[in-house]
């Protein structure tokens, strides 16, 4: 039961921003990483994103990030974990929201700050 109040230490975004990402190789992963892949992120925040994919990527995998919250700053790379995804939409689109597990803390702060300020 929620008592209405925000439970995310960060704020989120609700806008579009493209992100690249792939499959992290790591031991017990049964699916072979790919190629990096662009997807649309529908929101995002200094402590995870949510995005769409056709793919069904598997609870728990990590993912290989790269994010560009915009022009004036550095490329973040980070890994994301997957920790939930959502049904499918009528047109096959798997919702998945992913939290960072590997990222610099001044790169946490970097979205924080440029996404308060843009938005």
């Amino acid at each position: 039961m929620s008592n209405g109040q925000e439970r995310r230490k960060y704020k989120r975004i609700e806008k579009p921003f493209m992100v690249r990402l792939r499959i992290k190789r790591y031991e017990g992963h049964e699916m072979v990483p790919t190629g990096w892949d662009t997807v649309a992120v529908r929101d995002l925040g200094a402590a995870g994103l949510f995005f769409y994919s056709k793919k069904d990527l598997g609870l728990g995998t990590l993912l290989d990030l790269k994010i560009d919250v915009s022009t004036a700053t550095p490329t973040i790379n980070c890994v994301g974990k997957i920790i939930r995804i959502d049904e499918p939409i009528p047109i096959s689109t798997f919702g998945i929201a992913t939290e960072f597990t590997e990222i610099e803390e001044h790169e946490k702060e970097m979205i924080n700050t440029t996404l308060l300020k843009r938005y």
